[in-house]
């Protein structure tokens, strides 16, 4: 017997498929529209909002970010600071989950859940123990403190992430590497980084993320205004009886938008497989 609802089954789904869809986009969009709103609206006059439309719009707050505060300085700083912890966690996380992926040692699945305990740790954990350290070895309110302080915070995930790439990469091709003279630096320079690419791409844009949106350590670890970061720059937007939330929302939305370009930009590197190329 034929279901005499089936035409209207076969074109109802699709359309509260299409509607689900449209309402949780909705919903995750939302917030940014109403950060635009308020950036866009004169200062003072955030609060006197009665619609979801913009009453008045200016730039005025975009101006008066980049004359007024520097800005440029602050984002200078995340962007250093980001760019140097994500290469140097790179760095450590791709050579540690190479000889945990490659070499056979007793403790090595110790060492492993000893990583991916530290990666469990809250910030606010190690924060107190490293404020005193980076104190006795002059790394506070610097640069270099921060970067080692991010560092912190990427390299043990980069470990396992890194780890799980090389896996996935066959080791004979290391042992054809090495009977044609290289050692077994040269085997994960020469051929097992350059298939690991996209692996290393998601590495780096995970820590440069974390970096770039950190507050706790640069917080805690900086205290001169012109070496803050932008994430610490737009906390200081919140005074004590009042708040800028105009230019405070024009400064996220600033704040917000390199990480979207880096987004954007590798996004390719980020979905293709590890072993692309590689297995050809």
């Amino acid at each position: 017997m034929s279901d005499p609802y089936g035409p209207l089954r076969l074109h109802l789904l699709p359309f509260l498929r299409l509607a689900s869809l449209c309402l949780l986009g909705s919903v995750a969009l939302f917030p940014i529209y109403w950060m635009v709103v308020i950036a866009l609206t004169p200062t003072g006059f955030s609060r006197t909002l009665t619609g979801i439309l913009p009453q008045g719009v200016t730039l005025e707050n975009f101006r008066a970010l980049f004359t007024e505060r520097p800005m440029l300085r602050w984002l200078g700083n995340s962007v250093l600071v980001a760019a140097l912890s994500s290469a140097l966690a790179l760095l450590f996380g791709t050579s540690c989950g190479y000889v945990l992926s490659r070499l056979r040692f007793r403790g090595a699945r110790l060492l492993m859940v000893a990583v991916l305990i530290t990666q469990m740790m809250p910030a606010t954990s190690i924060i107190v123990p490293l404020y005193i350290l980076f104190r006795d070895l002059g790394l506070l309110d610097s640069i270099e403190g921060m970067v080692v302080g991010h560092v912190s915070l990427v390299v043990p995930l980069a470990i396992w992430m890194s780890k799980g790439f090389f896996d996935r990469i066959p080791a004979d091709l290391d042992g054809a590497a090495r009977i044609d003279g290289c050692t077994r630096l040269g085997a994960w320079w020469y051929v097992a980084l350059p298939l690991a690419l996209p692996g290393l791409a998601a590495i780096f844009i995970y820590g440069f993320v974390t970096s770039w949106h950190d507050f706790l350590f640069a917080h805690a670890l900086v205290h001169s205004p012109q070496l803050w970061t932008a994430a610490n720059a737009i906390a200081s937007f919140r005074g004590e009886y009042f708040t800028l939330h105009e230019m405070q929302m024009a400064a996220a939305l600033v704040f917000a938008l390199p990480v979207v370009v880096m987004f954007v930009l590798m996004q390719r590197w980020i979905v293709s497989g590890a072993l692309t190329g590689g297995v050809r």
